[in-house]
C-alpha cells in the first residue's frame, strides 16, 4: 500500500473527494517542466509482466512565450529519448489536498502531437497559442530491457543487492534480506531475466516502488494491510491457462562434466493430477512450468525448489476477483487485503492484488484469492 497519510486515508474512507492528475517531466534527474496538466490519463500495473507498469496520458500545454511543445528532434522538451516523467494524482476534500505519487515512468514514444495557432494580429508568422502531447509511457524496466548484454557476464558482486543495482543502475529498496550470490551464474542477453535469477532464490520478484526505487516482492504472501468492503463490481473469473500441475527445475553443475541438475514434480491426485492411476492422461492433462536458475547448484536444491514451486504454480490466477472500486490510489501489486464479499453477505476470505488500473473516476484490481 502506498505510504500516505491517515487523514489521505480517512478521506478515501468518506468517499467524497476530488481527484485531479498532475506531472513533472525530468531529464537526467533534472526538472524541466513541473505540475503538468494531464488529460485522458490511464494508467496499469500487471504482476505477471516484465514490464509491470505502463501507461498513456495527453500533456496540455498553454505557454505565455508562445512556444510549441510538439516534439520534432531529438532533445526536444518532451521526445521520448531518455525523457521521464513523474505522474502524481492529487486528492482533494474541502480544505484537504494530498499529492500522491503514482509512478516514475519512461517516455516510450509519441503517438500523437497537435499545436493550434493564430495568426499574429501584426502580421508575420503565426503564433502557438497552445498545444498537446499524447504520451506511451512503461515503468524502469522497460529501459533495463532495451539494454541487453552485448555477450554472456557473470555477476561481479556477491551481494544480492549490490548485484541487483549494478544490473539496473537504479537506487535500491531493500525490502528483504540481503543473501551471498553463488559464483556460477551466467547471464544471458537479457538484463531483467539476469535479475529475475539474482531475486529468485529469495523467492521475491524484482518490482519497483513508485519513485522509481529498484524493489523486491515476495512469492509468499504477506498479513493483510487493511480491508475492502465497499466495492461498486466483483465479478470471479476463472482461468485454466496459467495453472500448472508439473514444475520442471533445471539447475547448473559446478562440474561440467558432471550430469544435468533437473527435477520434475508433479500433482499426483485430485482434480489437476497429471494422470490418473492406471496411467492414461487425467481430464486436465498436463500443463508444465519450467524454470532455470544458475544458483541451483545440486540435484537436492533443484529438488527443493521445484516443490516449493508446485503449490504456488498450480493455483495462481486460478481464481481471481476483478474488484472496480471508485478512485483510490492506495492499491500496489503484491498487497493482501481482506475482502467482504458485499455479493455474499459479507463472507471474508484474503485477495493478492495482481493487476491494478486506474481509468477515469475508477480503479479496477485483479485480485487473486488464497484458497
Amino acid at each position: 500500500m502506498r505510504d500516505v497519510s491517515q487523514d489521505l486515508r480517512d478521506v478515501l474512507e468518506d468517499g467524497l473527494y476530488d481527484v485531479s492528475w498532475t506531472a513533472d517531466l525530468i531529464y537526467d534527474d533534472l526538472p524541466r517542466a513541473q505540475n503538468l496538466l494531464i488529460d485522458k490519463p490511464q494508467f496499469s500495473w500487471d504482476a505477471g509482466a516484465k514490464i509491470q507498469g505502463k501507461g498513456s496520458c495527453t500533456i496540455l500545454w498553454d505557454d505565455i512565450f508562445e512556444q510549441s511543445i510538439v516534439p520534432r528532434e531529438i532533445g526536444d522538451l518532451f521526445s521520448p529519448f531518455g525523457a521521464e516523467l513523474q505522474a502524481d494524482v492529487i486528492i482533494s476534500a474541502g480544505d484537504f489536498q494530498e499529492r500522491v505519487s503514482m509512478g516514475r515512468f519512461v517516455l516510450d514514444s509519441v503517438p500523437s502531437a497537435v499545436e493550434y495557432a493564430i495568426q499574429h494580429p501584426r502580421g508575420g508568422l503565426p503564433v502557438v497559442v497552445d498545444s498537446t502531447v499524447k504520451l506511451d509511457l512503461a515503468d524502469y524496466f522497460l529501459r533495463i530491457a532495451r539494454d541487453k548484454f552485448a555477450f554472456p557476464a557473470s555477476p561481479r558482486s556477491a551481494s544480492m543487492w549490490d548485484e541487483a543495482q549494478r544490473l539496473t543502475g537504479l537506487p535500491v529498496f531493500r525490502s528483504i534480506p540481503d543473501r551471498t550470490l553463488p559464483t556460477a551464474i551466467t547471464y544471458d542477453e537479457d538484463r531483467l531475466e539476469a535479475l529475475e535469477k539474482v531475486f529468485g532464490p529469495s523467492n521475491a520478484w524484482p518490482a519497483l516502488t513508485p519513485g522509481g526505487a529498484l524493489t523486491a516482492m515476495v512469492k509468499a504472501w504477506p498479513d493483510p494491510v487493511g480491508r475492502i468492503e465497499r466495492v461498486l463490481e466483483a465479478p470471479v473469473e476463472m482461468r485454466s491457462e496459467n495453472v500448472y500441475n508439473r514444475v520442471v527445475v533445471e539447475g547448473k553443475n559446478p562440474d561440467p562434466s558432471g550430469p544435468v541438475l533437473r527435477a520434475v514434480v508433479e500433482i499426483t491426485d485430485g482434480f489437476l493430477r497429471v494422470r490418473n492411476l492406471n496411467g492414461s492422461r487425467s481430464p486436465f492433462g498436463g500443463n508444465t512450468f519450467e524454470y532455470q536458475s544458475d544458483m541451483l547448484d545440486t540435484q537436492q536444491a533443484c529438488l527443493e525448489y521445484a516443490q516449493e514451486l508446485l503449490p504456488q504454480v498450480s493455483r495462481i490466477r486460478s481464481v481471481t476477483r476483478r474488484l472496480v472500486e471508485p478512485f483510490n490510489p492506495l492499491r500496489e501489486l503484491g498487497d493482501v487485503y481482506v475482502f467482504a464479499d458485499p455479493t455474499r453477505g459479507g463472507e471474508e476470505s484474503l485477495v493478492r492484488v495482481r493487476g491494478i488500473e486506474h481509468n477515469g473516476a475508477q480503479t479496477v484490481t485483479e485480485m487473486e484469492v488464497k484458497p
